[in-house]
């Protein structure tokens, strides 16, 4: 792919899907986890009970003296989590 860099991972099942997006460098700079639509519910509540809630689908975590934001998106067959370094 060249516009974008990133290592692709999926469970066994292919409910989850990992994307590691790699800058030039080769460190991730953003990852984003798509899950079955059945996994939802589940995954609002772990995200609940391990990070900080900000908003509707939203959360942060600080960690090593960074914060990352996590953000939740529904869509029709999945629901998308982004994360990303807090700038």
């Amino acid at each position: 792919n060249s516009k974008f860099c990133y290592l692709k991972y999926s469970d066994d099942e292919e409910n989850q899907t990992f994307l590691f997006f790699l800058g030039a460098d080769s460190v991730c700079n953003h990852m984003r986890i798509i899950y079955d639509r059945s996994l939802r519910n589940q995954k609002i509540k772990d995200l609940d009970t391990l990070y900080l809630k900000t908003g509707e689908n939203m959360w942060t975590e600080k960690r090593d003296g960074k914060e990352y934001i996590i953000q939740g998106t529904d869509e029709k067959w999945s629901f998308i989590l982004n994360i990303d370094q807090k700038n």
